[in-house]
């Protein structure tokens, strides 16, 4: 899969004749441009069924790219068996936070804020907040879990990069 990086404008992105020709896309070809989260994805109208396999088989390919990214900027497992599951101490099931709704009005904590809980001042107390980050594990929908899980990705170390919102790819 080749790469081009363009910049794009208040009013267009330009795409490269040399990226139309590497796709098979033909000058003047009607194509469907899907839009969804961080990514652009353009398609022919109309595929025959070689051309849709192809297609899936490149997408997948670029899933998959995009994972390794993942995988290796957050390392492997060293604190637990690598599963990801119960033994996991980044396991959301285990660190999820919850407050009833009528605590968090009176409070004014938003019901979408992510919760932090610490010790209390006094024995037997915890204190819980709204947390100073907006994305954590709870956030990454449980199969993408389990995928990173099964590569021996460190959730913890992806919840630190989630937190902090650093970049994981590119330049």
């Amino acid at each position: 899969m080749q790469k081009f990086i363009k910049e794009t404008t208040r009013k267009k992105l330009v795409i490269p004749n040399a990226a139309l020709k590497l796709s098979g896309l033909e000058r003047g070809e009607a194509v469907e441009i899907r839009a969804a989260d961080d990514v652009v994805m353009i398609l022919r109208k109309k595929m025959t069924a070689m051309e849709l396999l192809r297609a899936i088989d490149s997408i997948q390919d670029a899933a998959l790219e995009l994972t390794l990214h993942i995988v290796n900027a957050c390392g492997p497992c060293e604190d637990c068996n690598g599963s990801g599951g119960e033994d996991c101490p980044a396991d959301p099931s285990r660190t999820t936070t919850v407050i009833p709704d009528e605590v968090r009005k009176e409070v004014h904590i938003p019901a979408d804020a992510k919760l932090c809980a610490w010790p209390g001042d006094k024995p037997g107390t915890v204190t819980v907040g709204q947390a100073d980050y907006r994305y954590d594990l709870t956030d990454v929908p449980a199969w993408e879990l389990e995928i990173l899980a099964s590569h021996g990705v460190c959730l913890g170390n992806l919840e630190e990069r989630l937190m902090t919102e650093d970049a994981v790819y590119g330049a």
